[in-house]
């Protein structure tokens, strides 16, 4: 039995506010996948758990691409352009994501090119209404380059090539007293607005509604089949999805805490689920842990770690 149990909101519940400067982060730990031709579309309907068809010029989606027992290969951010569609995703899953996709194209008019090394991905902190960026979750602005707003705080991403990113950039350090930010900073900002990116160690491990997937839009229950469809509707419609997405912090650093590392119950020395991913910035590491769903969590979380380092949801 459980003892000494606190009741807890997910990551979703009661959005942490985010104090955020004015910074630019040349680095965002993010690599882009372009999807083009005639079947474009097609392909990545029957592939990730959003619709497609709902994208724009004007909205982006969050999405999960999984494998055919509902677990998540990789969380992706789908943006629609004129000819194409990119995809954001973690640099670590990026030759994953390309492999397993590639399976999927056979005889269709699809293509998929890597192309980090053409279109560089910006982030951005604290711009502010004088920049005219669009204000909602995932939606589309041009800046004048390719804007996407991030859930949460004021962050955006920024798509262009390497010439107008250095243009842009160069703006908003003389004109805007902007600053340059580190990977570790945007990382941790990721994990305090609850976005569910990870890296190769926990692909494959949960399915879209553990990791939040749903509750920032990235899931259409109305769309058809895609691979691992019948899992996710079966986990939404039957009320069997056990585990959500909180976040956590420690005083720990980044080195040694590991993701997928275990968080038990501190009394009772249950297992109670995993870190998901981490990031250490001021001397905070925050966490996103995916833990089972119960009546109240205990108020003293442990990682299963050599020091039994304790981990508090906040």
């Amino acid at each position: 039995m459980l003892e000494d149990r606190k009741v807890h909101t997910n990551a979703f519940s009661e959005p942490n506010a985010l104090a955020l400067s004015r910074k630019v982060f040349a680095s965002t730990g993010l690599s882009l996948i372009e999807v083009s031709g005639q079947d474009a579309a097609k392909l990545l309907q029957g592939q990730l758990t959003c619709n497609i068809n709902d994208l724009s010029a004007s909205q982006a989606s969050i999405a999960g691409f999984c494998n055919a027992k509902g677990r998540v290969i990789s969380t992706l951010l789908v943006v629609k352009s004129l000819e194409s569609f990119y995809l954001i995703l973690p640099a670590d899953l990026l030759d994953t994501v390309l492999k397993k996709l590639r399976m999927y194209v056979l005889r269709a008019d699809a293509k998929l090119h890597d192309q980090t090394g053409n279109m560089h991905i910006l982030g951005i902190s604290g711009l502010s209404p004088e920049f005219d960026v669009p204000t909602d979750n995932f939606a589309i602005g041009q800046i004048p380059l390719t804007t996407i707003k991030l859930p949460g705080a004021p962050r955006h991403l920024l798509l262009g090539t390497s010439d107008q990113i250095d243009e842009f950039t160069g703006l908003l350090f003389s004109r805007y007293a902007f600053e340059s930010g580190c990977l570790d900073e945007w990382r941790y900002q990721d994990i305090s607005t609850a976005l569910p990116w990870f890296d190769i160690s926990q692909s494959e491990q949960h399915i879209p509604q553990m990791l939040g997937i749903d509750q920032l839009g990235g899931i259409s229950f109305s769309k058809g089949c895609y691979t691992g469809q019948e899992i996710v509707a079966r986990s939404h419609y039957l009320g069997k999805v056990k585990r959500a997405l909180f976040i956590a912090e420690c005083r720990q650093s980044a080195s040694d805490v590991i993701n997928g590392c275990k968080v038990l119950d501190g009394i009772s020395q249950q297992n109670m689920g995993c870190v998901l991913t981490n990031a250490v910035w001021t001397g905070i590491n925050r966490a996103l842990l995916v833990l089972q769903i119960v009546d109240g969590l205990p108020k003293n979380l442990i990682l299963d770690d050599d020091y039994r380092t304790p981990i508090a949801i906040i």
